[in-house]
This record gives structure tokens, sequence and C-alpha cells, in this order.
């Protein structure tokens, strides 16, 4: 085990946000899968989602993830997208490479962070379009909740409380994550 940090949650749960502040607070490099996967393809997600579709984009995040998991060097915190957990056995990959951490948070929060950008998210996109906005997303988001739920149960530790690097830093101690460990 690399003892590497995995942030895991919906969009919007605040994992790249949060893994850049524990990976200053544990002095380790940040790095977020949406952005390996942008720079490795040489377009942007919703691009790759227009060429290849949601199989194309999940090939590409396994290979992804996999290449940071298996990648020699300190322990890492990454951010992955809401879904990479979710496909390719990526969940084991998470598992047996690292410490995952589940930010779970309410789906009112989610609404309210994501209504401006959901546009930009291929699957969230055709909820900025509806009537009422927010009403699309919560439902978008309750269904995708429900699809991911078993997997984002899995991890080490789920964290729905206060999103400081202090209250997730201590429920990560308590929960057995030693980030000293290489």
């Amino acid at each position: 085990m690399t003892n590497n940090l995995y942030l895991i949650g919906l969009p919007g749960s605040g994992k790249t946000t949060i893994g850049r502040r524990l990976a200053a607070h544990y002095k380790r490099e940040f790095r977020d899968l949406d952005v390996d996967i942008v720079a490795q393809a040489g377009c942007t997600i919703p691009e790759i989602f227009a060429a290849e579709g949601e199989v194309g984009f999940r090939q590409r995040e396994a290979e992804a993830l996999r290449a940071v998991a298996t990648r020699t060097g300190p322990p890492l915190v990454l951010a992955t997208g809401g879904g990479t957990p979710c496909f390719h056995e990526n969940l084991e990959v998470l598992r047996d490479t690292g410490f995952t951490l589940w930010l779970d948070v309410p789906l009112p929060e989610l609404v309210r962070r994501l209504v401006r950008g959901s546009s930009s998210r291929p699957l969230l996109a055709g909820t900025a379009a509806q009537e009422s906005p927010e009403t699309a997303l919560f439902e978008q988001l309750n269904r995708t909740l429900a699809a991911r739920q078993q997997f984002y149960s899995q991890a080490n530790l789920r964290h729905a409380g206060a999103a400081s690097v202090a209250a997730i830093t201590a429920a990560l101690a308590k929960a057995g994550f030693r980030p000293s460990l290489t």
C-alpha cells in the first residue's frame, strides 16, 4: 500500500478544494484525476464525452487512475472524479493503494454549489437548461447518489461534518489514516 489519500464523492463535494488543503497540511503532492485525464487526452472532459461517450471517458479515467496509483514516489492526495470508484474495479485500486475519504455533502448544499456551473459537467449538463434548474439538478444528484452510494459507502472514512482541514484531519486520524507511512 502506498498510503495515498483518495477523495471520493459527488460532483461539488469539495474533492479538489479540500484535497489541495489536505495536501498542503500533510506536505504531499496534490493531483486531480480529471486534470490528468485532460492533459493526457489533449482536450476537455466535455470534448471527450462528445467524441467517445461516457464509456470512452471511463476507460481513460481507469487508465489515469492506475497510472497514479502505481507510480513510484511519495504518497499523494488525489481528488477523483465523482464516478471514479464506480467503474472498472477502480474502487479496489483505490482501496489497495491508499485510504479513501468520502466527502458526503447534503444534496441541497451540492445544488447551491453547482447550480451555476452544471453545464460544464457532462453528466449534469442537461439540468441547466431546465425550467427549474435547481429542482432538476437536485433530482439528477439524487439519482446519481442512489446509483453510487454502494461504492462510496465502502470508503475507509465517510466525512459528513464540517469541511475544515482540522475537522477532516482529526476524523482521518481517528479512522486510522497514518500520513507518515510510505
